[in-house]
């Protein structure tokens, strides 16, 4: 037997508690790991639709409280929004209340009723008009409902595709009112808030729409 055959004996012998050592390391982190990933999980499926929402939503930068109706309620691109939860199914319903608005008797109302309809039938979100209590005031609404479950993927890009979709709409249906430049919607004063269920914090953050904006 050689000197360096010897020597590298001697240098595995040395090094064999560190190797064994190290693969112990491992495996237990690696079981650890898979440990902390189970219950996490767990976790998750006792966690309820509303909590779930919140966590997400916090994960992408918002900051939702619950409003006094239990809805959760939070901005996202400077827009309201509010999300009921369904906790027996895991569906929620995103609202996007008073993005926009238009006086009832404007004569671009009627056509701009059949834009919202045909933006209606390509996007995922739902676009509604809706009178105030006074019935001068007509608000445009946009909601979109979603299964929503910890067991799905990536809720944090699924969330954040979701929101991104109401704003497709509202450019979907100004770019239409713009094109068919049939009328100017003239822009109203701010007034005070009106008691429509569900909508009525949000009115005096609405955006009155006009043909020529952008």
């Amino acid at each position: 037997m050689t000197d360096i055959t010897i020597l590298i004996a001697v240098i595995a012998l040395a090094l064999w508690p560190i190797v064994l050592f190290f693969l112990r390391t491992m495996h237990e982190r690696r079981k650890r790991l898979e440990h902390l990933d189970q219950m996490t999980k767990d976790e998750l499926d006792e966690i309820s639709t509303k909590d779930l929402v919140t966590n997400v939503l916090k994960k992408i930068g918002c900051q939702p409280e619950e409003n006094e109706e239990g809805q959760i309620a939070f901005k996202y691109q400077g827009d309201d929004f509010y999300i009921a939860a369904e906790e027996e199914n895991r569906f929620i319903m995103i609202w996007n209340p008073w993005w926009g608005s238009i006086n009832a008797d404007n004569e671009a109302f009627p056509v701009l009723k059949e834009i919202i309809n045909l933006v209606n039938v390509n996007s995922l979100v739902t676009t509604i008009y809706m009178a105030d209590e006074d019935g001068k005031t007509i608000g445009l609404h946009s909601r979109c409902h979603t299964y929503f479950s910890p067991n799905e993927g990536e809720l944090e890009d699924h969330l954040k595709m979701l929101l991104d979709f109401f704003f497709d709409a509202h450019n979907a249906i100004k770019d239409n009112l713009n094109q068919l430049g049939n009328a100017a919607v003239a822009e109203e004063e701010k007034k005070e808030r009106v008691k429509v269920k569900g909508f009525k914090a949000y009115k005096e953050n609405t955006t009155p729409i006009s043909k020529n904006e952008e």
